[in-house]
């Protein structure tokens, strides 16, 4: 009975640094470029973010951040414009803090 190592063996062909390159240029291949809102898209979220905060209703807060997209769904429970961040409760019940500037796109859910 033959027992092999699989792609394991395979592995001490490549540097350290030669992975960690591979690696980064796969990211840099997949990764798209922040989108630019206009003025008008960049009230209207605020207002579905306002109007969430005051009635409890769930969004859908879609953010940028190095390259990649990120969806996140809960309810608004804090504006902080001094830090520029929403704090948001996901269905989980974890609190998380969104910097506004990574937003790009809010849909009711």
């Amino acid at each position: 009975m033959i027992n092999d190592r699989g792609i394991i063996k395979y592995q001490g062909f490549f540097m350290p640094e030669h992975t960690k390159m591979l690696k980064e240029l796969d990211n840099d291949y997949h990764s798209v470029p922040r989108p630019q809102l206009d003025e008008g898209q960049i009230e209207d979220m605020e207002q579905l973010i306002s109007e969430s905060l005051a009635t409890q209703t769930s969004l859908e807060i879609i953010t940028w951040k190095n390259g990649f997209f990120s969806s996140r769904i809960g309810f608004v429970k804090r504006i902080d414009p001094i830090s520029k961040k929403v704090f948001i409760i996901d269905e989980l019940g974890t609190l998380i803090s969104i910097d506004f500037f990574n937003i790009t796109n809010v849909s009711p859910k």
